[in-house]
Parts: C-alpha cells; sequence; structure tokens
C-alpha cells in the first residue's frame, strides 16, 4: 500500500465513523438527551469520537496488523430520550443510515459516465469512502451487544422481552470480540491449514452488505470496481 493509498483509506474510515457517531448524538439531542451534546459530541470534530486505543488501533487496521477500530461511544440516558428504549432504538439507527446516506452522496459522480470522466485518484478516493461506509452501516447492524443492530432490535422489542435480552449484553459482548478476533489471530498463526473456517462474522454480514450495495448503488455498472470486499470498524 503506498502512502497515497494509506491516507485515502484513513480519511474514508475517519469520515465514516465521524459521521456515525455525530448522527447518534445529534439524533438524541434532537429527541431531548442533552447527554451528548453536555460531552461536546454533537460536532463534526473527528478528535472527539474516538477514544485514544480506537485511534491507535486505526493504524494498525490499515497496515492489515488488527481486525477492527472503533469509535468512543456515545452516552445516551434511555431515562431523558423522548419516547425511552424506542427513542434510543431510533437514535441507534441514526448510525448506520448516515453511513448509507455518506456513501450514496460519495456515489452520485459514478453515475456521470461511470465515473471514465474523473482521475484514477478520485476514482480510488470514492470507492474507499463508499465501501467503508456500507462496510460500517452492515456491520454495526449485525443484532449482536454493543452494536447498532442489537441497540435498534432491543428498544423496539416490548418490555417483556427486552429485559431478557439486556441481559445477554455483557456475555454477547464476548463472543462478539471472539468472531472478530479469532480469524485474525489463526491467520497471524498460520493455523487454516487446521481446514476451519472461522470467519462467521464475514458470513454474518455478507447479506447485509450486499443489499445495503445494492441499495447505494443499484446500477450494476456505475461502479465497475465495487467489489464484495470491505472493511470492519465499530462505532
Amino acid at each position: 500500500m503506498d502512502m497515497n493509498d494509506f491516507v485515502m483509506r484513513l480519511v474514508a474510515i475517519v469520515l465514516g465513523v465521524t459521521v456515525h457517531e455525530f448522527s447518534h448524538a445529534f439524533v438524541a439531542l434532537r429527541l431531548g438527551d442533552p447527554t451528548a451534546a453536555q460531552e461536546g459530541r454533537v460536532t463534526l470534530n473527528p478528535v472527539v469520537h474516538f477514544d485514544p486505543l480506537g485511534a491507535f488501533m486505526m493504524l494498525f487496521v490499515m497496515l492489515g496488523y488488527a481486525p477492527m477500530a472503533w469509535g468512543k461511544p456515545v452516552p445516551i440516558n434511555v431515562f431523558r430520550i423522548r419516547w425511552g428504549r424506542r427513542g434510543f432504538a431510533l437514535s441507534s439507527l441514526a448510525g448506520p443510515t448516515s453511513n448509507l446516506l455518506l456513501a450514496s452522496i460519495f456515489a452520485i459522480p459514478l453515475y456521470i459516465d461511470g465515473g471514465a470522466w474523473m482521475s484514477p485518484q478520485l476514482y480510488n478516493f470514492l470507492y474507499y469512502v463508499i465501501m467503508t461506509n456500507i462496510g460500517l452501516a452492515a456491520f454495526n447492524m449485525l443484532p449482536l451487544p454493543p452494536l447498532d443492530g442489537f441497540n435498534t432490535f432491543a428498544g423496539l422489542l416490548p418490555q417483556g422481552w427486552a429485559t431478557p435480552m439486556e441481559r445477554l449484553r455483557r456475555p454477547a459482548n464476548i463472543v462478539l470480540m471472539i468472531l472478530i478476533i479469532l480469524p485474525w489471530m489463526l491467520s497471524r498463526l498460520n493455523l487454516t491449514r487446521l481446514n476451519l473456517d472461522p470467519r462467521i462474522l464475514d458470513a454474518m454480514i455478507a447479506p447485509i452488505f450486499q443489499l445495503f450495495q445494492r441499495i447505494v448503488l443499484p446500477v450494476s455498472g456505475c461502479c465497475h470496481a465495487v467489489g464484495h470486499s470491505h472493511e470492519h470498524a465499530e462505532a
């Protein structure tokens, strides 16, 4: 990976995570919960949306030495937000939705003569932004804690069902980390020769990713370089 490629990928991830976290905070504020706003999270300044470890891990993700990076979780008070758990579900859904909107905006130039008019550098940058944001949306919509898909689903369930699901949050966090780290560890340790296929998470993400890709890029010829690879970044 050359430096230009590295910078474009880095900008794409920072942009996607920043917009994702901002959207959580903005919708929560609009629904009456000022908790995130009081911590300065209703901003597009990327500095406030990354904790030090998450930012550090992003560099390793870019270099291929780590499986994921993450943004700083947005604090939401379910007792202050309008409509309680359902308001929390809307705020959770705002993150992935914002990533799909961002990907759609950056895809617009690709519909003009299939992108043939632009330089390879601009084309590649648009590609990275589009695919990174589709990947962020797909990954975060998995129904696993602490991801937005779980929070959205749990927030829409009746209280009698939501409470037992909340008890799964802590053990499910561990399961998610295993699903993320195991394939990376096996590949680094060269244990894939054991004929084990630990890429369960990729198999779970793939149909969501492909659905979102069809939504953002409904015309198959508008972006001939778009493949099925994508970055994972928890936000």
